[in-house]
C-alpha cells in the first residue's frame, strides 16, 4: 500500500503537526506501508535529511489562487509512482486540492484537521469563499480522522456523516523516563513546553504565576520552548514583578528536555482556543507521572481527567488558572497512577499505527 501525506507544514519547521507526523510516517513505514510526504519548503530543509522522500513545492503566498498548481505537483508524483491513498493533515489546501485529484483520477483521500478553527467568520466575501473550500475539502473526503472529541463535533456541524468521522488521536511512545536523571535545581517548579507564539498562552501563565507568586514562595515557573513571543514574554514577567522566578530557558531536546519533565512539581497547559487539535505534551507529562492544569481546548478534555489527573479551568482566566496550580500543588497524590496507565494505554503510537493501516486499507478497498 502506498500513501502520499500532504502536508501544509513540515520538517524543519518547530511544532507540534511536523513532529509529530515524522513520527507517524516513521512507524507506518516501518509496518511496510510506503509512506512519502508532499510539503511547501521550509527554511532549511535543504541541509535536511529523512530516511523516506519528501517533495517540497512553493510557499505560494495566497492558497486559493494555487489549487491548479497543486493539482500539478500531485499529477508528478502519481505519474512517476502511482499512490493508492493521499492522507491530507490540514483542509486547505491539501483536502480541497485531493479533492478535484480525485475526480482527476479516482484516488481516495482522507483529512485530518489540525485545529479547530477550521472556518472564519464571514464578515467578507474571501472568508465565505475560504469557508466553501473547507467544506469541499471536508465533505468530498473518503474518510475525516478526529484528534479530539471537540474536532469531531465541528466535523460534524459542517455536514460530514458520522459514518465517515473516525476518531484517531496523537500516539506516543512512552520516552525512556526511568534512565534519565530529574534537573537539578534550587528551587522547585511547575513546567509548561511548547512554542513561543500567541496561541500557546504563556502569557496568560505568566499573569497566572504573578497571582500565585505570593502565595507559594518556594515555586518558580520554567517555560522550555522558543519562538517569536520571546521577547513579549520576557517583558510580561518583567512587568509582573517576578522575572527572577520565570525562567524562559529555550528549547529542549532529547534526554534534556526529558530532565525538565521528570524534576517538574506540575505540567501546565495554558492554551487559546483555535490552533490546538490535540497537545501531544499531555502525553508526555501523563508518562512523566505529572499532574497537570490545562485549559478547556481540544485534546485536553480527552485526555485529562478532572480531579483524577489533573485540573481543566477556561481558557484566558489568569484567576482560575493560578488557583488551579495552587490545588494541584496542595493535593499532593491527586493524581492517579492506574488511571494514567489506562489513559496511555489508549494512546500508544503501535495502536494509533494499527488503526490508521487498518482504515487506509478500508478505503482503498472501497476502491479497487
Amino acid at each position: 500500500m502506498r500513501v502520499l501525506f500532504f502536508m501544509g507544514v513540515y520538517l524543519p519547521r518547530p511544532g507540534g503537526v511536523p513532529r509529530n507526523t515524522h513520527t507517524l510516517v516513521s512507524a507506518l513505514r516501518n509496518t511496510g506501508v510506503d509512506v512519502e510526504v508532499l510539503s511547501p519548503h521550509e527554511e532549511g530543509d535543504q541541509g535536511l535529511s529523512l530516511p523516506y522522500p519528501v517533495y517540497r513545492y512553493p510557499r505560494w503566498p495566497v492558497k486559493r489562487f494555487f489549487t491548479r498548481a497543486y493539482l500539478l505537483w500531485l499529477l508528478r508524483i502519481w505519474s512517476q509512482k502511482p499512490f493508492d491513498l493521499i492522507h491530507c493533515h490540514g483542509i486547505d489546501p491539501a483536502a480541497y486540492a485531493s479533492s478535484f485529484f480525485k475526480v482527476l483520477k479516482g484516488v481516495p483521500y482522507i483529512v485530518t484537521p489540525r485545529r479547530t478553527n477550521l472556518f472564519k467568520e464571514e464578515r467578507h466575501l474571501l472568508h465565505r469563499y475560504r469557508n466553501r473550500r473547507a467544506r469541499r475539502g471536508l465533505l468530498k473526503a473518503d474518510r475525516v480522522t478526529a484528534l479530539s472529541s471537540e474536532i469531531q463535533r465541528i466535523v460534524e456541524s459542517a455536514g460530514v456523516k458520522s459514518g465517515r468521522i473516525v476518531r484517531i488521536p496523537h500516539g506516543i511512545d512512552p520516552p525512556p523516563f526511568g534512565s534519565v536523571r530529574p534537573k537539578e535545581r534550587t528551587r522547585p517548579y511547575v513546567l509548561a513546553l511548547g512554542r513561543l507564539v500567541a496561541f500557546k498562552g504563556f502569557d496568560c501563565l505568566i499573569r497566572a504565576f504573578s497571582h500565585l507568586a505570593d502565595r507559594r514562595r518556594e515555586i518558580d515557573l520554567v517555560i522550555v520552548g522558543d519562538g517569536p513571543k520571546y521577547g513579549e514574554l520576557k517583558e510580561v514577567a518583567r512587568e509582573s514583578g517576578f522575572l527572577d522566578r520565570v525562567h524562559l530557558v529555550g528549547r529542549k531536546e532529547g534526554e534534556e528536555k526529558l530532565a525538565w519533565y521528570r524534576g517538574a512539581r506540575a505540567f501546565i497547559l495554558p492554551s487559546y482556543p483555535g490552533n490546538e487539535g490535540f497537545p501531544n505534551v499531555l502525553l508526555e507529562a501523563m508518562a512523566a507521572g505529572l499532574p497537570i492544569v490545562a485549559t478547556r481546548v481540544s485534546g485536553a478534555e480527552d485526555v485529562v481527567i478532572h480531579g483524577k489527573t489533573g485540573y481543566l479551568v477556561p481558557p484566558h482566566d489568569s484567576n482560575a488558572l493560578a488557583d488551579a496550580i495552587d490545588l494541584i500543588l496542595t493535593q499532593k497524590g491527586v493524581i492517579s497512577p492506574s488511571a494514567i496507565s489506562t489513559l496511555l494505554e489508549k494512546y500508544r503510537l503501535d495502536a494509533i499505527v494499527d488503526r490508521y493501516r487498518e482504515l487506509y486499507g478500508q478505503v482503498i478497498r472501497e476502491y479497487t
